[in-house]
């Protein structure tokens, strides 16, 4: 049997790309995801707001629904120029989400890390459990912020 030097690299590039590729989900373009499984959803980015009370004290909101639930195994992917900074609970108020000040902060549940192979996707684990509610994962981007908002169920 004779073999083309040509089919052989053809058939070693394949086997390299192959053996290369990472085998979970991925999004195919830039934003905030929630993965379930081998499902990619998109979350919605929404901005924090800003309304000073009365008193004087700085009050959090944002407008919008949250469209996915987070699940035990579930984890976020981050596409793009994002970086996480607070992961803080909201409660639902009048035509809004506000910031939840009788609930601690949630940052202490998260860790950040690398995609393999992906120089642009950062993968968004829980390492402890959370109680049911409504969470903003609040990241820089550029010189901006943005929120994505999710629901925590058990």
């Amino acid at each position: 049997m004779r073999t083309h030097p040509l089919t052989l690299l053809a058939l070693a590039a394949l086997c390299t790309t192959v053996a290369a590729c990472s085998h979970e989900p991925k999004p195919d373009h830039k934003g905030g995801f929630l993965v379930q499984g081998e499902k990619v959803i998109e979350l919605p980015a929404v901005s924090v707001e800003t309304q000073f009370t009365p008193e004087g004290f700085a009050l959090n909101y944002f407008k919008g629904e949250p469209t996915a639930t987070v699940r035990t195994g579930d984890y976020l992917i981050l596409f793009g120029d994002y970086k996480p900074y607070a992961l803080t609970p909201y409660k639902a108020a009048t035509g809004r989400y506000e910031e939840d000040s009788a609930k601690p902060s949630a940052s202490d549940a998260i860790t950040v890390g690398p995609m393999k192979g992906e120089t642009e996707m950062f993968k968004v684990r829980f390492t402890k459990p959370l109680p049911s509610g409504v969470y903003l994962l609040e990241c820089t981007q550029g010189k901006g912020s943005v929120g994505f908002p999710f629901r925590i169920e058990q």
